[in-house]
């Protein structure tokens, strides 16, 4: 795959988000990336200092594209809060499934154990996001009697976790479904459910059901 362009610093990242979704996370390597875009050994050290710096910039993007998907689900699923919810948590999943590479970067523990500014502020907003969903829901009559710290905890651990394993062909296989999105659905049901909208009226009585 040799380097055509001019931007090195997106090649890298591309290229990078390829090799983790092909061989895994162990496999990336500065030198590896450089051999295959046909530049010299030294030539990505202009972008990223090391395989560290490159994880955690995967790490950004991926949040950042996958609160992007988050917020395009939650539009698609109409103006009822409920509804609005349960989008975000499945379009994340969708998210995981469709992007392993930027997943596995923003679960990565190397890229954990080297937070910087940037990396905490890009998972502050894909945490806001969830908040923001919880605090809408609820207003609208979802699980009023709960704290929404509570529920928001709910949120991303129920999100991330069915995120983790139905992105991950091997786990994905061992619930032994023919359909692993009919089975991210029937999950994300159980936190809310399809049919499940707001008790409250909505302004002039507009309800959208996911």
């Amino acid at each position: 795959m040799p380097y055509h362009h001019g931007n090195l610093r997106t090649a890298l990242l591309e290229r990078a988000a390829e090799v983790i979704a092909k061989h895994g996370i162990e496999a990336l390597s500065l030198r590896g990336l450089a051999r295959d875009l046909g530049v010299s050994h030294a030539a990505p050290g202009a972008h990223f200092a090391d395989r560290k710096a490159l994880l955690s910039e995967l790490a950004r993007e991926g949040f950042r594209l996958s609160v992007d998907a988050m917020h395009a689900g939650a539009a698609a699923a109409g103006r009822d809060p409920v509804a609005r919810y349960r989008a975000l948590g499945r379009s994340y999943v969708q998210f995981a499934r469709e992007n392993p590479s930027y997943f596995r970067a923003i679960n990565h523990p190397e890229v954990r154990a080297h937070d910087d500014d940037a990396l905490r502020e890009a998972r502050a907003a894909w945490v806001t996001t969830l908040r923001e969903g919880v605090q809408e829901a609820q207003a609208a009559g979802w699980h009023p009697e709960a704290d929404p710290e509570v529920l928001l905890a709910f949120s991303c651990a129920a999100a991330s976790g069915a995120a983790e394993m139905l992105s991950d062909p091997s786990w994905a296989g061992a619930f032994g479904a023919a359909d692993v999105d009919a089975l991210a659905d029937a999950v994300l049901d159980l936190v809310v459910h399809r049919s499940r909208t707001s008790v409250l009226p909505l302004p002039d009585d507009e309800r959208k059901v996911s």
